[in-house]
């Protein structure tokens, strides 16, 4: 077979899509208006095209071989986000769809719990957030835009810093009410989040705590939403960015025993490629957001 590295015709790729998904040339015929013969001849032109089979022909049943097995998601995702950008580039704001990828502690202490006022600003604007945590689960799928937590060290990337970079310790009221004294928290259970670079030594450091023979209880945790959760229950002190307690310390039940802050390398930031623009839904989002933490003005886009 001919072997060409250059993309095929858009109409193969769809063809494939659909034979691949039903693994059916009549019935892939049918989903796209195309005779099977049409099915079955554009399916050689690919498959010539790319220099290898797609397909395994025995009598009346096909399957994928190894490369169609692996080239049918690659397709879809193509397809998809073909079909995605040109509905937010050429349809109304309002009937738009908007991807956002998100570190999961943000989603659940601040972002979900103020979406609402979003959608009033855009009603018929279809949400999807897709949840991650480490650094290396982020971009595994297609997304308007990112809001991520490390310390910013991500090249090709625009960020935009959301809190102000520093720790402070919280924990239930029945617990801040039994501390006087920063040492006071070496008697408690603490509560630690992996992969975060700075934590309860810097902290103790920066209150002037010794903690070279203490006998500290650590309960480790792979995010701060389950900290604060694990914190309302008493269980132990967690810290955490006092930006996501402005406005809802009451409500969450969460007190700080003491106003001592470590500054911190890291930060939740949102993030997207430099140099790409920005879909129409993403843009009135970061605008929106960034207004919601008090960082600028928002600038509205009229639903059209």
């Amino acid at each position: 077979m001919n072997k060409r590295a250059d993309l095929p015709p858009l109409n193969w790729l769809k063809t494939f899509e659909a034979a691949a998904r039903l693994l059916n040339f009549s019935a892939a015929g049918r989903e796209l208006h195309l005779t099977q013969s049409a099915v079955s001849q554009q399916i050689r032109l690919l498959e010539y095209h790319l220099g290898e089979p797609l397909f395994v022909r025995e009598h009346r049943t096909v399957y994928l071989t190894n490369s169609g097995m692996a080239y049918l998601p690659v397709v879809q995702s193509a397809i998809s986000n073909l079909q995605r950008h040109t509905s937010d580039i050429f349809s109304p704001l309002g009937k738009g769809r908007l991807v956002i990828e998100v570190n999961i502690a943000f989603s659940i202490m601040w972002l979900s719990p103020r979406l609402s006022r979003f959608c009033a600003q855009y009603p018929g604007l279809k949400l999807q957030l897709v949840h991650a945590n480490w650094d290396n689960e982020f971009n595994r799928s297609p997304a308007d835009i990112t809001i991520i937590h490390g310390n910013g060290d991500w090249s090709g990337m625009q960020l935009h810093p959301l809190f102000t970079p520093e720790l402070t310790p919280y924990c239930a009221p029945k617990l801040a009410h039994q501390l006087s004294d920063p040492s006071d928290l070496l008697c408690l259970p603490l509560l630690e989040v992996l992969g975060n670079r700075q934590g309860w030594q810097g902290w103790f450091q920066q209150a002037e705590v010794e903690t070279a023979n203490a006998d500290i209880l650590y309960h480790k945790i792979d995010n701060l939403a389950a900290g604060m959760s694990m914190g309302e229950s008493g269980l132990g002190v967690f810290l955490s960015y006092p930006d996501f307690f402005t406005d809802q310390a009451d409500s969450r039940k969460l007190l700080a025993p003491f106003d001592i802050c470590l500054e911190t390398e890291e930060n939740y930031y949102l993030a997207y490629p430099k140099g790409m623009p920005l879909s129409k839904s993403a843009t009135v989002f970061k605008e929106w957001l960034l207004n919601e933490l008090g960082l600028h003005s928002v600038i509205k886009q009229p639903l059209i």
